[in-house]
This record gives C-alpha cells, sequence and structure tokens, in this order.
C-alpha cells in the first residue's frame, strides 16, 4: 500500500476550528497537502514529518484547538497481523536494543482470516509480541503507535509509527479519549 499521507493532526472537531487549524498549518509548515480531512482530523503529506514535529514543537505555546501532531512511518491494511508485521520490522529498525516501549493503538483493527473486530488488547498483544525489548507502559523511551483511520470517506487504514517518545507531540488535552495502551 502507497504511504499517501505521513502527519496525522487532530484537533477539536468544527469547521470553524478546521479554518482555524488550517491557517496554523499554512503558517507553521508552509508547504504540505492534504491528503484527507474529517470533523476532527487532518491527513497531510510533507516532506519531513519529523522535522514538522520540531517546527510544531516550537510553536507549540501559541496553538490552540491542536490535541496531537503525530508522524507516519507507514500506512497498512487495518488487519492486527499486516499491522503487527510492520511494527515487527520497524521496531527492529528504530528502538536501540536495550530501550523500552510502548503500543499504542487508537481506533478499531480487524483479524485478517474472518475480517471481525479485533480487542483492542488483543491485537496490542500480537503487535507486541515479536518485539524484542523492554516495556514500560508509563515512561517508554520509543512507542508504537497505531491509528485505525478512515480515508476518503469509506476505506480504513492503519497509519503506524514507531518513534521515540517525545516525536508523538501532544498540544492540546482532548476531552476524551478513545486510545488504549497495554501490552
Amino acid at each position: 500500500m502507497s504511504n499517501d499521507f505521513n502527519l496525522v493532526i487532530t484537533f477539536e472537531a468544527g469547521f470553524e476550528n478546521y479554518r482555524y487549524v488550517y491557517s496554523i498549518l499554512l503558517d507553521v509548515l508552509g508547504d504540505f497537502s492534504v491528503v484527507d480531512s474529517a470533523p476532527s482530523i487532518i491527513l497531510l503529506r510533507v516532506e519531513d514529518p519529523y522535522r514538522a514535529i520540531e517546527l510544531f514543537r516550537k510553536k507549540s505555546g501559541e496553538i490552540r484547538m491542536i490535541y496531537r501532531v503525530i508522524p507516519i512511518d507507514s500506512v497498512v491494511e487495518p488487519y492486527v497481523e499486516d499491522v503487527a508485521e510492520e511494527s515487527w520490522r520497524l521496531a527492529d529498525k528504530k528502538i536501540p536494543i536495550g530501550r523500552t516501549y510502548r503500543v499504542t493503538l487508537s481506533g478499531r483493527l480487524y483479524w485478517k482470516e474472518t475480517g471481525l473486530p479485533a480487542h483492542s488488547l488483543d491485537a496490542i498483544r500480537v503487535i507486541a509480541s515479536n518485539i524484542d525489548r523492554p516495556v514500560s507502559l508509563k515512561h517508554p523511551a520509543y512507542v508504537v503507535h497505531v491509528r485505525s483511520i478512515k480515508i476518503y470517506g469509506r476505506r480504513r487504514v492503519a497509519s503506524v509509527t514507531v518513534t521515540e517518545s517525545s516525536n508523538i507531540l501532544s498540544i492540546a488535552a482532548p476531552i476524551s479519549r478513545n486510545s488504549n495502551s497495554y501490552t
């Protein structure tokens, strides 16, 4: 699957908020392409998503309504097995031996064989099963961040990011979260 987007922006829902966030994107990033958007999420294509994180970090004190800025390493089908394989490949390459990690899953993944939804804890266990690094739920050095996203109004994909915890930028706290973190 091609990696159409490489940066996810989540924000407080609403058309006026979208316009405000878009103006922030123009100010902070300058050059980007919007791949898709929904009421509280914008999927972007930027030259370097990790550089974009640094640009947002410099302006984070001035930004309202943006909850998270997440760089994306890979986009795969939303099946637990596909996400797990990609997570294992990225973790082996990006997490140094001996460094701690955590798996964070947002949204729903599915079992490839049946197409049925996977329970979040089961999916996280499969994803973590072949990552040979120590787990730390409270203070991980790295995070395997998986997010199931509906693109173009109907097609679901899973974004996979394996990065240092500090590269998942949280700017404002959302009112409620639908995110699970376990290993």
